[in-house]
């Protein structure tokens, strides 16, 4: 899954780096986006989607953005990184019910969690163990909730439901595992946050106000329209840590029924996540994914008076450290930092989300506002809960 939502003036592409995908990639495009039609349970055919396959595996030009034609009628951007790591691995983190998927996008994803999963539930539960000895392609299916973090240039942010199938499957002897979402109607209506400071901070302020955050345009009403993506991992030598992931997005957002996103906001969006999945995927101060589960489902047993504690020592740290800061110089900003009722206003997923951050900056050797390690008595990778 890939969040993101970008409103800005920023230049677009330059005339000589924007680059159309390939059109003989386009059946193989829409046969996976065929997969996450909304009350649609369409069959996977390997054989569609070869075209995709020699397109991720192929070389590029390196100053080029790739961007899918105008037949998909929506704007759209490509982005590949390479992984040093495992498959396995990245399943055990990223593939994992049992661990928040947006611990390893914190710029870019507030909170996520599955609705349901109506089909492979089984398997979902150990993807990370299916390697290498699955024959038959494996389906899972199912619906998340998603919120994303704030824009960077409007501080807008939206909520709303994906329909989600994933496949694991081979190709010429090689792991793949396609992961793939379409939105689910409109969105919520957008909502008004901030970007406290550096957006590598993962610090973000929540209003639950409509509207976007800049001057005359507070009223507007925006919303996601259409969102779809297709991740591809590639396991490019089974033999070694490596796998090349590939991102396909399209988005339509904006208001009044009225686009304002281009292919080079996606972009734009688009390198943030990346940036972001590849540094905490591959620091090597992230603890292995058993001591990550184990602090989650701490988390997850934590009361509401606790949550809402721990949130307000969060809140209070944010108080201390920005204020005066540029990121809070409007008055409107400067009144959500100091609003202190939030925290009585925030649902479990929201309270939760602001612990899992925190968590994850603090054994990443991040600065980070409360201490949840200290805090929850953190030992050998297990939160366990103080007696006070």
């Amino acid at each position: 899954m890939l969040v993101l939502i970008v409103f800005s003036s920023e230049t677009a592409f330059s005339s000589g780096s924007a680059k159309t995908i390939p059109a003989t990639v386009n059946p193989g495009l829409n046969h996976l986006l065929g997969l996450v039609v909304p009350g649609k349970s369409a069959s996977f055919n390997p054989e569609a989607i070869n075209p995709v396959l020699d397109f991720v595996l192929s070389q590029k030009s390196p100053d080029a953005v790739y961007v899918a034609d105008d037949s998909f009628k929506s704007p759209s951007a490509y982005i590949e990184l390479e992984l040093n790591q495992r498959l396995a691995d990245l399943f055990e983190v990223s593939y994992n019910p049992d661990i928040p998927s947006y611990i390893t996008t914190p710029s870019s994803m507030r909170l996520a969690y599955w609705k349901e999963i109506s089909q492979g539930a089984e398997s979902f539960a150990g993807l990370w163990k299916l390697l290498p000895e699955y024959e038959a392609p494996i389906v899972i299916r199912g619906v998340e909730t998603v919120e994303n973090t704030p824009d960077i240039h409007t501080g807008a942010y939206y909520k709303y439901d994906l329909e989600r199938t994933m496949v694991l499957f081979k190709h010429q002897g090689r792991n793949v595992f396609v992961s793939l979402s379409r939105q689910i109607g409109n969105s919520l209506v957008g909502k008004k946050g901030v970007v406290l400071g550096d957006d590598q901070d993962w610090n973000y302020l929540y209003s639950g106000e409509t509207g976007i955050n800049k001057f005359g345009l507070s009223w507007v009403e925006s919303y996601m329209y259409d969102s779809s993506s297709i991740i591809v991992y590639y396991e490019t030598d089974p033999g070694k840590p490596h796998v090349r992931c590939a991102v396909f997005k399209w988005l339509r957002a904006g208001w009044k029924n009225i686009n304002m996103v281009q292919n080079h906001h996606i972009y734009k969006g688009m390198q943030r996540w990346a940036a972001d999945y590849r540094s905490i995927m591959e620091h090597p101060g992230f603890p292995g994914a058993e001591v990550v589960q184990q602090a989650w489902l701490q988390i997850e047993k934590l009361d509401l008076e606790k949550l809402r504690h721990a949130n307000r020592l969060y809140y209070q740290s944010l108080k201390k450290r920005y204020n005066g800061d540029q990121s809070v110089s409007s008055k409107w900003a400067a009144n959500v930092l100091e609003d202190d009722s939030r925290v009585n206003r925030s649902d479990v997923h929201e309270l939760r989300s602001v612990l899992v951050v925190q968590y994850l900056k603090n054994v990443l050797g991040k600065q980070h506002e409360i201490d949840v390690v200290s805090l929850y008595h953190l030992d050998s990778g297990q939160l366990k809960l103080s007696s006070n």
